[in-house]
């Protein structure tokens, strides 16, 4: 590489999609605390305050901490602002596309709808693509705790914007008390409408988690699988069939689902040839940036460029694009790359 140039800016210039991402998790830190400031919180008085709020002690505690938040979002049309500023700063990081998760219901005490919510999330991600040119599909997260029937009735609110906006269900919340079993009912219901289908399992629980979530709600891609490697058949399986994990590994370590960088087995799945994606998850909680997940992967974890190169195209083979859309992607990436290696890699 060249020495004048650093690896912070080499992975800020690498093209990049994310494919788990939530957009209240990512609300940039300045948005954020407009919008506690608007609501008010005694013991928020500045950036920092708000900073050292989001540090979390394990799983559970980002999950109150989560819930803390979201009470500052109180009107249906603060979901474009979100999303608009969202996009705009993940096209700073050269994110060409998203497909980015969405909890209408964590929202519902306030009165808001599904239908409102999601009209204002796509105003704002249609605003961002005329700004910015970064692509973004939505993926309506149903919430583990939420009754079957709230859900059920998610996936029948949401339907009417399948295919104009919104490309897929997902599955969040609390993974250990709330097994995947419950939700079979609304995966079969969504399927059938055409959503694209994946599932949080394999971060707070185990690979029995994960295991359902393929077996029984049919999902396509994992979100995070961290846990995989603690079965064996579970690894071989996902190597063989290559059904993509959609890993995050700062927020792995923030929520103490790893006890460090060096115990986060990316790197091992990588090398066993399971189709490894990165993915920064909810940056402004775990003070993170996508580029910021691939500088870590080269800088702690071993990855070389080669390496980043191959994660980054995995991410286009993972997604819920057209045939068509990807071959389209995987071109602008191939140019892309090209123009980054001219700029900042020597040859040796």
């Amino acid at each position: 590489m060249n020495p004048s140039i650093t690896l912070e800016q080499l992975t800020v210039a690498l093209p990049k999609v994310e494919l788990h991402l939530h957009l209240e998790g990512a609300i940039p830190l300045e948005t954020l605390f407009q919008l506690v400031q608007k609501k008010g919180d005694p013991s928020i008085e500045s950036i920092d305050d708000l900073q050292r709020k989001l540090t979390y002690t394990d799983f559970d505690h980002f999950i109150d901490t989560w819930i803390w938040k979201n009470a500052f979002i109180t009107e249906e049309k603060d979901f474009e602002w979100i999303t608009y500023d969202v996009l705009q700063s993940l096209a700073h990081h050269h994110v060409r596309y998203v497909e980015a998760f969405y909890s209408p219901s964590d929202y519902f005490g306030e009165g808001i709808s599904t239908q409102k919510i999601t009209e204002y999330v796509i105003k704002g991600k249609e605003r961002a693509y005329r700004d910015y040119g970064i692509r973004c599909e939505l993926i309506m997260d149903i919430v583990r705790g939420n009754s079957l029937d709230m859900c059920m009735q998610q996936v029948e609110d949401v339907e009417p914007y399948l295919g104009k906006g919104v490309i897929g269900i997902g599955l969040g919340g609390r993974e250990q008390k709330y097994p995947a079993d419950i939700y079979v009912p609304v995966y079969r219901k969504a399927d059938r409408a055409g959503f694209r289908l994946t599932a949080h399992a394999g971060e707070a629980a185990g690979p029995e988690s994960i295991w359902a979530a393929i077996k029984k709600l049919g999902c396509e891609r994992i979100g995070h699988g961290v846990r995989a490697h603690e079965d064996p058949e579970l690894v071989a399986f996902l190597s063989k069939t290559r059904l993509p994990l959609e890993l995050c590994v700062i927020s792995n370590v923030r929520t103490g689902v790893c006890p460090s960088l060096a115990d986060h087995p990316i790197k091992q799945y990588f090398e066993r040839g399971l189709l490894v994606t990165v993915s920064s998850d909810d940056p402004t909680m775990f003070n993170t940036t996508i580029s910021r997940e691939y500088e870590v992967l080269a800088e702690n974890l071993g990855f070389s460029i080669e390496d980043l190169k191959r994660i980054s195209f995995n991410s286009i083979t993972a997604s819920f694009l057209s045939e068509r859309d990807k071959e389209s992607l995987r071109s602008r990436f191939e140019r892309e790359w090209n123009e980054v290696q001219d700029r900042f890699l020597t040859e040796h």
